[in-house]
């Protein structure tokens, strides 16, 4: 179970810092992981990985929620980037 809140926790630090190709790169590796999983120590091993897998993408969800929640409150700055030349 701890699994699942080291990811959950993972995704809310990458929501709220950085942008949805971190979140790809998560994901990406979480897959492995759960493949990995899988070959080694079977099914069982393979949901709780789902189950981590799924814990990265909620918890990126609620870290964008948190940062857009702090940029309202006026505690936190919103991202300067500008956007891409065309």
């Amino acid at each position: 179970m701890w699994v699942i809140a080291l990811h959950c926790g993972a995704g809310a630090v990458a929501g709220a810092t950085f942008n949805v190709r971190t979140l790809i790169a998560l994901v990406a590796i979480a897959t492995v992981e759960c493949l990995v999983a899988a070959a080694i120590n079977g099914l069982s091993a393979a949901l709780l990985s789902i189950g981590a897998l799924i814990a990265v993408q909620v918890g990126y969800l609620a870290g964008v929620y948190l940062r857009s929640a702090l940029e309202r409150a006026g505690i936190a700055q919103p991202s300067v980037r500008p956007e891409h030349q065309r």
